[in-house]
């Protein structure tokens, strides 16, 4: 055991060595805010694809989603499963291309619907939607602490502080090409510990049969298609539409999305997707692990360290504490992408917003730049306290409380990525807006009145939402779009 511990810190230290190298390589490149926010547009399919498939994949694929299907067994694994991965696919295939064939000059998400809508102000109203996100960014710090907790025995909050300090410290160094080149290397590790986790559960399960006698002699329920007595696998509307709706909406979160722009071509926007799909099919094999923990460990867990718990006990010694430290990198490889994200936001999409600059005197596209570079710089400082605050005292159930900002932010954001999208003139900008409120609404009311379940909240504030625009739109009968060619000048070359 004290050689296991002594390896782990060890390769965590190895880790962090590496990373920071990764970053200061990234630092060097990073001479711009549109370079930290994106890069320079020349990324190899390959190496975007994987940061991709990193990002999909984060500790709710490696630490908590796993402790759902150990809770609700095999309803839970199919939910996670065979439908998202085809929301997912349909995502990628579908948004990704067209958001870079609208995107050419931006940097962020609001950039894009703004200069697509010809509207500022909605510029500004989705980039403040954005930081609904520190809610999953909570979920990730608090899973990643508990892999520190188990693989290298820190103490919780110590090791919620080694979480936030790591990652966002070298974000702030080396903003998009820390993300990316660090995500490779992560999302390589991972890769293969996914595989060595699947096979172990495998063993762990044992043969079908055996398993399914075991698993029905605790909750019969846990071997059927449905839960009937769970809060979120209660029937198929839960097991496989909302699965689907959300996979589908998941791809429009902005560290996702801009990725489309990381790379040369449409044909590039093509491979990256399948390589990213292709890389999160792999890591959810880590799924099985549920099932494993389960049978092996019985009911009674917190389903919030079941993960941590089967590790400790299915991969004891050397390999035991490689796994923990793969874990760890799979945490922080979504939390950076988020912290890019959304701290390029806060700094191009509100501080250098056109009227906010203006006040700020801010008379030129340089000075302009500069101040986004400090302001996204600043943002991850801010995110990180807030992160660190709330971590330190987590909710009950963490895999909830990550998806309640989240799920929100992805259902008032949609309407307005898909009707871009796939409109050669959307509707107009109030209509997005109207819609965008209404799924906040629908979402955060039947999450607070009727049901915890937020796949389900969030799958009816997209039913909700998605038509008001088209429905608007011919009600109105309003005059044609402003064309995305005679968007403002200030929205089309101000990658901020």
């Amino acid at each position: 055991m004290v050689e296991a511990r002594w390896l782990a810190w060890t390769l965590f230290v190895v880790y962090l060595a590496a990373t920071y190298w990764l970053a200061w390589q990234g630092h060097k490149r990073t001479d711009s805010f549109k370079s930290f926010a994106v890069g320079n547009g020349a990324m190899g399919p390959g190496l975007a694809g994987v940061t991709l498939g990193a990002c999909l994949a984060s500790t709710a694929t490696f630490v908590i989603n796993p402790g759902f299907v150990y809770a609700y067994g095999l309803p839970a694994l199919l939910a996670l499963t065979l439908p998202f991965f085809a929301g997912i696919f349909a995502g990628l295939f579908t948004l990704g291309p067209g958001f870079r064939r609208h995107g050419g000059g931006v940097a962020t998400l609001p950039v894009w619907i703004g200069r697509r809508y010809g509207s500022e102000g909605l510029r500004a109203y989705f980039a403040a939607l954005s930081l609904l996100h520190v809610f999953y960014m909570v979920l990730i710090v608090v899973g990643a602490a508990f892999v520190l907790v188990a693989t290298l025995g820190l103490e919780y909050k110590v090791a919620v502080t080694v979480v936030v300090g790591v990652v966002f410290s070298y974000v702030l160094l080396g903003g998009t090409y820390a993300h990316a080149y660090t995500n490779t290397a992560q999302g390589l590790l991972m890769l293969g510990v996914a595989v060595a986790i699947f096979v172990q559960a495998a063993r762990g399960i044992g043969a079908p049969g055996e398993a399914l006698a075991a698993l029905s002699a605790q909750d019969p329920h846990l071997v059927g298609a449905v839960h009937p007595a769970s809060p979120f696998y209660r029937d198929w509307l839960e097991v496989a539409v909302c699965p689907f709706l959300l996979g589908f909406a998941i791809v429009s979160q902005p560290h996702l999305l801009v990725k489309s722009l990381y790379v040369k071509s449409h044909r590039d926007v093509l491979l990256m997707s399948a390589t990213g799909g292709v890389c999160f099919v792999v890591f959810s094999l880590v799924l099985f692990a549920g099932l494993a923990a389960r049978v092996s460990l019985g009911p009674g867990l917190n389903q919030d360290v079941a993960m941590t718990t089967w590790l400790a006990s299915a991969f004891p010694g050397h390999l035991g504490a490689f796994i923990g430290v793969t874990i760890l990198a799979a945490a922080m490889s979504t939390l950076d992408g988020l912290l890019v994200a959304v701290s390029c936001i806060v700094g191009g999409d509100l501080v250098a917003h056109p009227a906010v600059a203006r006040r700020l005197g801010l008379d030129t596209e340089e000075a302009r730049e500069r101040a986004a570079l400090r302001a996204g710089r600043w943002t991850v400082l801010v995110l990180g306290g807030a992160a660190w605050l709330i971590s330190l005292s987590p909710p009950k159930l963490v895999g909830i409380f990550g998806t309640v900002g989240t799920y929100g932010l992805l259902a008032a954001s949609l309407p307005a990525i898909v009707y871009g999208v796939l409109r050669a003139r959307p509707p107009a900008a109030w209509t997005m807006v109207v819609a965008s409120i209404v799924a906040l609404a629908v979402h955060l009311g039947l999450y607070l009145t009727v049901t915890e379940n937020t796949g389900l909240t969030a799958s009816a504030a997209l039913v909700a939402a998605m038509p008001l625009p088209a429905v608007l739109d011919l009600l109105t009968r309003r005059a044609p779009a402003v064309d995305e060619a005679a968007a403002p000048a200030q929205a089309e070359t101000l990658c901020v």
